[in-house]
């Protein structure tokens, strides 16, 4: 085995398909088919099931996976510390919610790849919840989520505050937010979304009931389904300004002690920082 095969391993477990990763890689299908085979021979374990729609991770996959992307890591940092005058390489995961990718993210990564542009970046995105189990479990390097995440394995950084705000449609003819969200649906993301609580918690605050709680998996989901009518949300106002500009959207302030959020990138504290980790931070600190 050798760095090569956990690359190859990598690619096939991220896409689910020996098909995607060949083309990713730029190697035959044929030649990824034999590496993994030839991986779980001498591991004497199953990594995939097979079925018509490509490949799955077996538990034994699961734990190799995890493994195999701390040896990776650990491999890369010996050889950064080897050459200290290299560039940086290798894989960066970075984890952030929906709001964070949408509006904080495109600038930061673009600059990120201009200085360091060896290094392959892979963004997942979801609720903080998720986030935070996907870095305890080493499958994602870095994440931004929301605070607080006082969690004794984690180390935090602070990234961005955001403002948070109550959204409907233009056409609310009343000042009256309470008013609005008893006869409106709210408008949220699954279960973990730290907005979600916030708002959650908002409504118990005040007394509030609404009619009912449509849940959503993007964020331009909910603000298409707020600017049609369809009912009410809390997001950070940063993510929608041009809406606010077109007159498509209003706000609503939200308490003082609810307002604020703030974002913080997270990393495990045991986790191996690699120089691409290192550069990354740097550049979002400056």
């Amino acid at each position: 085995m050798d760095l090569d095969d956990i690359k190859v391993f990598r690619e096939v477990a991220l896409h689910g398909s020996m098909t995607q990763a060949a083309e990713t890689l730029g190697y035959a299908q044929s030649s990824v088919t034999a590496r993994i085979r030839k991986l779980e021979a001498k591991l004497n374990v199953d990594l995939f099931y097979r079925n018509a729609k490509g490949v799955q991770l077996t538990p034994s996959g699961q734990i190799f996976l995890e493994q195999g992307l701390k040896i990776a890591q650990l491999m890369e940092e010996l050889y950064d510390r080897l050459n200290p005058a290299k560039a940086p390489g290798g894989l960066l995961r970075i984890g952030a919610m929906e709001t964070t990718a949408a509006i904080r993210l495109p600038a930061l990564l673009k600059k990120y790849h201009a200085l360091y542009e060896q290094v392959e970046l892979s963004l997942q995105t979801g609720p903080t919840e998720y986030l935070i189990n996907q870095i305890l479990n080493y499958e994602l390097d870095l994440a931004f989520v929301a605070a607080p995440v006082n969690h004794p394995e984690i180390a935090e950084i602070e990234s961005f505050k955001e403002e948070l705000v109550l959204v409907a449609e233009k056409k609310e003819n009343t000042q009256d937010i309470l008013d609005i969200l008893s006869n409106r649906t709210i408008l949220v993301f699954r279960p973990g979304c730290s907005y979600r609580s916030m708002l959650e918690r908002y409504l118990l605050e005040s007394q509030s009931v609404p009619l009912r709680r449509f849940e959503f998996g993007s964020l331009d989901a909910i603000i298409g389904g707020v600017s049609a009518g369809i009912g009410v949300s809390l997001l950070p106002r940063s993510v929608i300004e041009d809406k606010l500009q077109a007159d498509v959207l209003t706000t609503f302030e939200l308490p003082s002690h609810l307002r604020m959020c703030t974002t913080m990138l997270i990393k495990r504290k045991d986790g191996i920082q690699t120089a691409a980790m290192t550069h990354f931070i740097d550049v979002m600190t400056s």
